[in-house]
């Protein structure tokens, strides 16, 4: 029983070649930077419910710098259990060694259409190509999950609820500071757009210029990652690629679009992707908070960079750039 999706042949009928040809997109292949891989900035959440005022605001602080010079950061001592993760990376690894042709069979475990998704159909050079597969499962669609004895639904949806919490409080603070009510990200769990990605990573059969998940940002609120400490992730800053380091215990956290654009620029939806491991194959865990398709995204500071649109004109816009180019352009299309 074959899991694996079939890359090589699928690169190859993309491509007319069975290795990556060169490219002159510099943004896509810049090398990454070859030192020592960064610790972002790490975030303690215990300091903001242990009744320590002094300690609370200078989480907060922390939080927010990180929000605005690196739009990424790492949290620890969230409150949910390693018992909660174990297990959601049980189901996960369970459900991606189901057979590839299992898992492009429609109507798989009921899931929607296009939940599977892998390579890029869309990739117009090897650079946009990934090497990867992923579920993309909405809130919305947990519900609907068979419940057939192996524990998927359950522990899906124990993990959500686990996660969503933590994201509503990250959320709700990050808002507050740049003036937006808090209550705009009021019961998290209720947002039927938010997803949980799953996430295998193939070992690397192509050369470096084949990514495990191509150069992009979020188009999320934030996203929370869940991963293993092998690593892979890299943000691209000041020019260069750079490596980021895993942190035991410790989720990653980055914003996304939709709070870069709310911020009026003030956070920043930082572009990154995800180099291939060699030798391994490696999995993670992607929670996106997203609107409403018709949540209208509008900051309120003066001058506004952006002009106010709704998130499904977000979403199809996107679509459309990634059909047409290989690549979201993302908020420069709604700049004033």
């Amino acid at each position: 029983m074959a899991s694996q999706p079939p890359f090589e042949t699928n690169f190859s009928s993309i491509f007319g070649s069975s290795s990556p040809r060169s490219t002159s997109d510099s943004n896509m292949v810049t090398p990454t930077v070859q030192t020592a891989r960064i610790k972002l900035p790490l975030i303690d959440l215990s300091h903001l419910t242990n009744g320590d005022e002094v300690k609370r605001k200078r989480c907060v602080k922390q939080m927010v710098e990180a929000a605005i010079e690196w739009g990424f950061f790492q949290i620890v001592n969230h409150g949910i259990p390693k018992e909660v993760f174990d297990m959601m990376f049980l189901e996960e690894k369970k459900l991606f060694d189901r057979s590839f042709s299992e898992k492009v069979r429609e109507n798989f475990l009921d899931f929607s259409t296009n939940c599977y998704r892998w390579g890029n159909p869309n990739a117009t050079s090897p650079a946009q190509y990934s090497l990867s597969e992923a579920f993309h499962i909405t809130l919305g669609e947990i519900s609907s999950f068979p419940d057939d004895g192996n524990n998927l639904r359950t522990t899906v949806g124990m993990y959500v609820q686990e996660i969503a919490r933590v994201a509503q409080m990250i959320c709700e603070i990050l808002a507050k500071q740049v003036n937006v009510n808090p209550k705009y990200f009021k019961n998290i769990c209720e947002l039927k757009n938010s997803f949980l990605r799953l996430n295998k990573y193939h070992p690397r059969i192509f050369g470096s210029e084949v990514f495990g998940l191509v150069p992009h940002t979020d188009t999320s609120f934030i996203t929370i990652l869940s991963q293993d400490q092998i690593g892979g992730l890299e943000l691209f800053k000041n020019g260069q690629w750079i490596g980021v380091k895993p942190c035991s215990e410790a989720l990653t956290v980055n914003i996304g679009d939709m709070f870069q654009a709310l911020s009026n620029g003030v956070y920043q939806s930082v572009r990154h992707r995800v180099i291939s491991p060699v030798n391994i194959e490696r999995l993670s865990l992607a929670f996106f908070v997203c609107p409403y398709l018709e949540t209208k995204i509008e900051c309120f500071a003066n001058p506004k960079k952006y002009r106010s649109f709704s998130f499904r004109e977000y979403k199809e816009q996107s679509e459309r750039d990634v059909k047409e180019t290989g690549d979201k352009v993302g908020l420069s299309r709604f700049l004033i």
